[in-house]
């Protein structure tokens, strides 16, 4: 039986949506590499809504960028019709994972109309009417249990491998690209120490599984990334936390490892980052630590000019020397990378073993940065299940594929059984 044949099957053994409440409520959660294109099938009349539904959001000034997004309209008739309301707060893939396997929370927007400043329909998030900051305040929230998460990974490479979530998939293949920040000052300090025309804009363009791992423990000095000796300036990798399919995918296709200690560095987005030191300081001053961003919109964003910043190094003599800065590697979904690429950012998407990213190279296995995509809901929650597979029927119908940052399964020429292993014909 085809999956769009299990999937309707599925949906209806679980029982429809009820109508005979006054409004449904299911909550999502999940990976943030998929919320754009979750947000544009959940607005698309006749998946989960009859037409497109009112939308409040939070913490992007575009609405399918949002970590916070509140859907309120009426259910299709084969979700059983009746007012539904859907809420959505990007947590990671892990923490999604968690969330539908227990009986965790995430904190979601009050109903529209509601909270101090009251939820109003639009992006708020920027100056709007109800908000002065770009994320909602805590009198516009309410804690509510996980009804659904979207993964990068699937439960067999998860934190979670026995858990008793419902799990469809894989929905789509997910790409991931490094991106280095633009550090123009740095640039120059550099380019001066390199020969014959070379320079880092035309020699530090790639990352192989080589020197992701060298970047993981902890960086390394540019030199390496680019064919020379030691030339004062060091690589840093800025990424996610353990919470984060993304983090997963590429810690496992790369070789270093899901679940491997790093030493990652985390940027504040502000200008200079100058509290940054290496692990290395006879100060103790370290940065370098396993933890990282919650989500990739808050990583995209901190991926500022680091050439004013500080890199403190011990010498033998224990007395810190004060470099100045540094050069950031960071590992992204394609829409969060968009956002790093444009401006004021201005990061550099880099090559993977060689090969630029492109939607066709994955499709035809010549670019293997890329991992499945999966929906879970919670055991027993007909509503969430209802709901998450009418999702998954919207990602897997290639004809009305949601957006670019993803590729439908109908698509790819090759396989891939997880992130511990390589993409098969």
């Amino acid at each position: 039986m085809k999956r769009n044949q299990l999937i309707t099957t599925a949906l209806l053994s679980l029982g429809l949506i009820s109508a005979a409440s006054a409004a449904t409520v299911v909550t999502i959660t999940g990976s943030t590499a998929v919320r754009n294109a979750t947000y544009n099938v959940l607005i698309t009349p006749g998946v989960v809504f009859t037409a497109a539904p009112v939308v409040a959001s939070y913490g992007n000034a575009v609405n399918d960028k949002a970590t916070y997004v509140e859907f309120q309209g009426t259910a299709t008739a084969a979700l059983g019709g009746g007012a539904l309301t859907i809420l959505t707060d990007w947590s990671g893939s892990e923490a999604g994972i968690q969330d539908v396997s227990g009986a965790g929370t995430e904190n979601f927007l009050l109903p529209i109309g509601a909270g101090t400043p009251a939820i109003v329909a639009g992006v708020t998030a920027w100056g709007g009417a109800s908000s002065s900051a770009s994320s909602p305040v805590a009198a516009q929230l309410q804690a509510l249990p996980v009804d659904i998460a979207l993964a990068d990974n699937a439960l067999t490479f998860s934190q979670s491998p026995g858990s008793t979530a419902s799990q469809l998939g894989p929905i789509a293949a997910v790409p991931f690209v490094f991106v280095r920040n633009n550090t123009p000052g740095n640039d120059a300090g550099v380019n001066a120490s390199l020969s014959g025309g070379d320079t880092v804009a035309n020699k530090f363009t790639n990352i192989t599984d080589a020197n992701f791992q060298n970047l993981a423990n902890g960086g390394a000095d540019i030199g390496l990334f680019i064919g020379y000796p030691k030339l004062g300036y060091n690589v840093y990798l800025a990424g996610r936390n353990n919470l984060s399919g993304t983090r997963a995918n590429v810690f496992g296709i790369t070789g270093f490892g899901i679940n491997s200690f790093s030493k990652q560095i985390e940027l504040t987005g502000v200008s200079g980052n100058n509290q940054l030191v290496n692990q290395e300081t006879a100060y103790g001053n370290g940065y370098l630590s396993n933890s990282g961003q919650n989500s990739g919109g808050t990583l995209a964003g901190s991926l500022l000019d680091t050439s004013s910043s500080y890199d403190y190094i011990a010498d033998a003599n224990a007395v810190a020397d004060s470099y100045q800065g540094f050069y950031v590697v960071s590992y992204l979904g394609l829409s969060d990378a968009g956002t790093a690429e444009a401006a004021p950012i201005n990061a550099i998407q880099l090559n993977y073993n060689g090969a630029a990213y492109s939607a066709n190279g994955v499709i035809t296995g010549t670019y293997d940065l890329w991992g499945n995509e999966y929906i879970l809901s919670k055991h027993a929650d007909a509503n969430g299940a209802a709901v998450a597979s009418a999702v998954a029927a919207a990602f897997e119908a290639a004809a009305s594929f949601p957006d670019a940052y993803e590729i439908p399964l109908l698509s790819l020429k090759v396989n891939r059984a997880g992130p511990t292993s390589n993409p098969t014909y």
